[in-house]
């Protein structure tokens, strides 16, 4: 990657420990076990805002040109190997999620069992909510922005708006590839950059791709994930509107990774229409690779059951999100998430592209089931094709978190009359997503491990 960027931020820190003693969206995970050391610094310098050229159009070919400069100062947590050698190579750059108010680090939960694996994350507040935000939160009174929950740890900070954003994450970029005195990567020497963003950062992911990409220069590929048929804008707000649909531009120099649940396909943006995914479907080219994984929501157990004692350890005032483990998608999505992020490694590092996906089957607005009421088509997990629950991506109970309905002994017993007949069959599915590219091997040991523990058919 050749580094376009001519505006170099600087890093300082590592943060004191504030009144609280831990950065604000600390994980929840025990990655000291995993090897692993979690820091915090700011980052300083002079953003500039872009402004659109002309009116944008689906294909994605946004041409913008320079704004308005402001300084700011923001901060990154780090996540990094203790042991040196385990390091890859690779750091995933992820915008922080700031759909709640608050920071949220959505794609490290879903791929962190990759990405203690060897590689290095760097969660970048890109965005000023994250920041600033007094409250008004659906997830409780008490989420607050940085500023309001730690004064003494975060004063520091100055985000000057949304319209920045977009610069301030490249410049955190840039200064992981050329640190100055403080070095956030504590001397692992990055080979590639992977930007990545889940949700309302899918959206900002789109439109970096699109509109910006092509100005810094800084990534060497982008994970977009949980996105509706549009993009973001340059400014304020969480979706663009106009163009709708919105596409990702063919012309790329590097490769881009779609991750799609059931939930974007029609719901995340209102409905079937120009806003919905499928309405923004593309074929894949040499550089943009679209997996739809049947079977999975927007959000998901697995991903609340990380964010909810993050919260709760954070946040004195939070809504419990634990009633909701039972009744929400427990789809495996972040075992194909896993995949792909060791996909596009390998495919920005010029090795081959990952495989090419089938969509999920959809007609008259609707996503196609089978008598399980389980998707057809798109991205199969064993969870779906040897099934013991309907997992669907649809508004069931909650807004955006699917629903897992288990069968009831009847139909588990017609399935699988023997405990052995399920684990063969679970075992080859596994196989089958291995030998496909959907699944790691070691993930797909994981999940067999768990099919020869369970009670089915016994």
């Amino acid at each position: 990657m050749t580094l376009h960027l001519n505006r170099s931020a600087l890093v300082s820190g590592p943060i004191g420990s504030g009144s609280h003693g831990f950065p604000g969206t600390s994980t929840s995970l025990d990655i000291a076990a995993a090897g692993y050391v979690e820091r915090e610094f700011f980052v300083s310098g002079d953003a500039v805002s872009y402004v659109a050229a002309e009116h944008w159009a689906p294909d994605g070919q946004w041409s913008v040109t320079e704004g308005p400069t402001a300084p700011f100062t923001t901060r990154i947590l780090v996540r990094t190997p203790t042991d040196p050698s385990r390091f890859n190579g690779t750091v995933v750059v992820e915008w922080l999620n700031v759909s709640g108010n608050t920071d949220i680090d959505v794609d490290f939960g879903h791929m962190n069992q990759e990405i203690t694996r060897g590689y290095a994350w760097v969660g970048v507040s890109a965005q000023a909510a994250g920041i600033t935000s007094t409250g008004g939160s659906g997830l409780g009174d008490g989420v607050v922005g940085l500023l309001t929950w730690d004064p003494e740890r975060y004063g520091a900070l100055d985000h000057p708006g949304d319209h920045y954003s977009y610069d301030i994450f490249s410049q955190v970029g840039a200064a992981l590839r050329a640190p100055g005195d403080v070095d956030p990567l504590g001397g692992l020497i990055p080979t590639q950059l992977l930007a990545a963003g889940q949700s309302q950062s899918g959206f900002r992911m789109l439109t970096y791709a699109n509109a910006v990409h092509s100005h810094a220069r800084v990534f060497d590929g982008m994970i977009i994930h949980a996105r509706g048929g549009i993009g973001a804008p340059l400014g304020d707000g969480m979706m663009l509107m106009d163009p709708a649909p919105a596409r990702v531009r063919t012309d790329l120099d590097v490769p881009v990774f779609q991750l799609i649940t059931e939930t974007e396909l029609f719901e995340l943006c209102g409905g079937p229409g120009p806003t919905s995914f499928v309405a923004a479907r593309q074929p894949d080219t040499d550089m943009i690779r679209t997996w739809e994984i049947a079977g999975t929501a927007h959000s998901d157990a697995y991903s609340l059951k990380i964010l909810h004692p993050q919260y709760v350890r954070q946040f004195s005032d939070i809504r419990d999100l634990a009633a909701l483990f039972p009744i929400v998608n427990d789809g495996p999505q972040r075992y194909v998430a896993n995949a792909a992020l060791r996909g596009l490694r390998q495919w920005a590092a010029g090795g081959a592209a990952p495989t090419s996906a089938p969509v999920i089957d959809t007609a008259d607005n609707a996503v196609l089931r089978d008598r399980h009421g389980n998707a057809t088509g798109g991205v199969r997990t064993p969870q779906l094709d040897v099934p013991i629950a309907t997992l669907t991506g649809e508004l069931t109970h909650v807004p955006h978190n699917g629903a897992t309905v288990a069968f009831d002994a009847a139909t588990l017993t017609e399935l699988y009359p023997s405990h052995d007949v399920y684990v063969t069959a679970f075992s080859d599915a596994a196989q089958r997503g291995v030998d496909s590219g959907f699944l790691l091997p070691e993930d797909a040991a994981i999940l067999i491990a768990d099919a020869q523990g369970s009670d089915v058919g016994r």
